[in-house]
C-alpha cells in the first residue's frame, strides 16, 4: 500500500528515466531499516539522479543585429529640423488657467446639479427661492 501511495508522487517529482535498475539499486541498498519512507525515497533518488542525469541541452546564444550605420548628414539635419519643431510646439502651448494650488478642489454648484441633483428638481445653481 505504502508504495501504491509512493509512485505517483515519484512520477511528479522525477522524470521517468530516474527509474532504472541502476537507481533502484541504488535506492534499495540505502534502506537498511526496511521499507523507506518517502522523504528517504525522494532524498536517495535525488542523490542518484543528480549526477546521473542526462545533460541539459545548451541553449544557443542570441543573435545580435547588425550595427545601425551612423546616420548621414543629411539625415542629421532633417532630425535636429524634427526635434526643433517638437521643442517649439511644445514651448508654444500654454495652460489655459495656471494650476494655482494642487489636491482637491469643490465643484461650482453647477457641476453638481450635473452630477448629484436635489430632490424636487431644485437646482444649487439657480437663485435662492424668495418664498422661503
Amino acid at each position: 500500500m505504502k508504495l501504491a501511495a509512493y509512485v505517483p508522487m515519484l512520477l511528479d517529482r522525477f522524470p521517468d528515466a530516474a527509474f532504472t535498475p541502476a537507481s533502484l539499486q541504488h535506492v534499495a541498498a540505502r534502506a537498511v531499516k526496511g521499507f523507506p519512507t518517502y522523504g528517504e525515497l525522494v532524498e536517495w533518488l535525488r542523490e542518484w539522479w543528480m549526477p546521473n542525469r542526462p545533460p541539459l541541452a545548451a541553449l544557443a546564444p542570441p543573435d545580435i543585429p547588425p550595427r545601425r550605420p551612423e546616420p548621414t548628414d543629411e539625415e542629421r539635419a532633417a532630425i535636429a529640423v524634427r526635434v526643433a519643431e517638437a521643442v517649439a510646439h511644445l514651448t508654444a502651448r500654454e495652460p489655459a488657467e495656471p494650476p494655482t494650488r494642487f489636491g482637491a478642489r469643490p465643484l461650482s454648484p453647477g457641476q453638481l446639479d450635473a452630477i448629484n441633483p436635489l430632490p424636487n428638481g431644485r437646482k444649487r445653481s439657480a437663485p435662492p427661492d424668495a418664498t422661503r
